[in-house]
């Protein structure tokens, strides 16, 4: 974990590291709703080659335990999930939930937490990959 998140380190490149996320993130239920590719957007220092991919995911088991109860646990929900190439490989990366509810909301918290653990679960199975 670091300050802002969860990141894994995939050695075999970008390619691998998209597929090990997009199957990962099916396998704990998360669907994708947008992609956003910057790669080129990011400026002279990061490269015009450099591939970065933001996804957009929504993890609808998770998201349907408390939406009735308090709707405002929804906007909490969707995660971005962010592939980068480097050096060395590519980075998966995510948004730690946790970060971003309030401590005495107890209904996001507890939902947050869900996905929280579905995100580290899918980072797991991106890190390990298919070996």
């Amino acid at each position: 974990m670091s300050d802002y998140g969860y990141t894994v380190e995939v050695p075999e490149g970008y390619d691998e590291a998209v597929v090990r996320a997009r199957l990962a993130m099916k396998g704990e239920g998360f669907s994708i709703i947008s992609e956003m590719h910057v790669g080129g957007m990011l400026g002279p220092d990061a490269g015009d080659q450099r591939q970065y991919l933001i996804m957009g995911v929504w993890n609808s088991p998770v998201s349907h335990r408390h939406i009735d109860s308090q709707l405002q646990a929804a906007v909490h929900l969707p995660c971005n999930v962010v592939v980068q190439e480097v050096e060395a490989g590519a980075i998966v990366a995510a948004l730690d939930p946790i970060d971003t509810v309030e401590a005495t909301d107890e209904t996001s918290r507890a939902t947050a937490e869900i996905a929280r653990g579905a995100l580290e679960r899918m980072l797991q199975t991106v890190a390990v990959g298919a070996g």
